[in-house]
């Protein structure tokens, strides 16, 4: 996946040391892993999800390739505690949450040095709690939340907490709008790094 790669190449000068501790929050089936491993980038991976579904495929995954099941985690990031990390990767989850506060707060704590998100960054904050539209029958009147995030909030609040933010346009999309279930995204990267 382009995306996955385009991941990787960004957070690669990071993995300076192969025992450095990685957080793939929303990590789905652990793809990003092997992104890494393809590359020949070491980390101490782990997944984090709240997908029952998507955790079981990606703790298989780990068990028949020899890998330590339990690195993948069944969770919420805010709900995650007495976890830390040196890098923690984001990707394509803050605009499903109410707000990105309380998941890139709770980062934080973890103590990671470096943050690298991708996600719908626009010059302001639109919050939007909508019918998916695109589910299976029967599914179709489930609400979720389609937000795009303010490039400059979301920057002013990791500064606040000492990282200093890089934006970048996604490779892909070259920062043109992608219709995602309907709905507009302008992806693009942030990478924080903590002063």
């Amino acid at each position: 996946m382009d995306c996955a790669a385009q991941a990787a190449e960004l957070v690669a000068p990071y993995l300076d040391r192969p025992a450095l501790k990685l957080l793939d929050v929303g990590c789905g089936g652990g793809h990003f892993y092997h992104c890494l491993v393809r590359r020949g980038l070491l980390a101490d991976y782990y997944g984090l999800d709240y997908s029952p579904s998507l955790v079981r495929l990606a703790k298989a995954a780990f068990k028949k390739q020899g890998l330590d099941p339990q690195k993948i985690i069944l969770g919420d990031v805010r709900d995650l505690r007495d976890f830390a990390c040196d890098i923690a990767l984001v990707v394509n989850t803050l605009s499903f949450n109410p707000d990105f506060r309380a998941p890139l707060d709770r980062l934080s704590q973890t103590g990671c040095s470096v943050m690298v998100i991708r996600d719908n960054f626009g010059a302001k904050t639109l919050v939007r709690y909508e019918i998916d539209g695109f589910l299976d029958q029967g599914f179709n009147h489930l609400k979720g939340y389609w937000n795009c995030w303010s490039v400059s909030e979301v920057s002013n609040f990791l500064s606040d907490y000492s990282f200093k933010v890089k934006y970048f346009i996604d490779r892909r999309t070259q920062g043109k709008v992608e219709l995602v279930v309907g709905k507009p995204y302008h992806w693009s990267w942030l990478v924080a790094e903590r002063k």
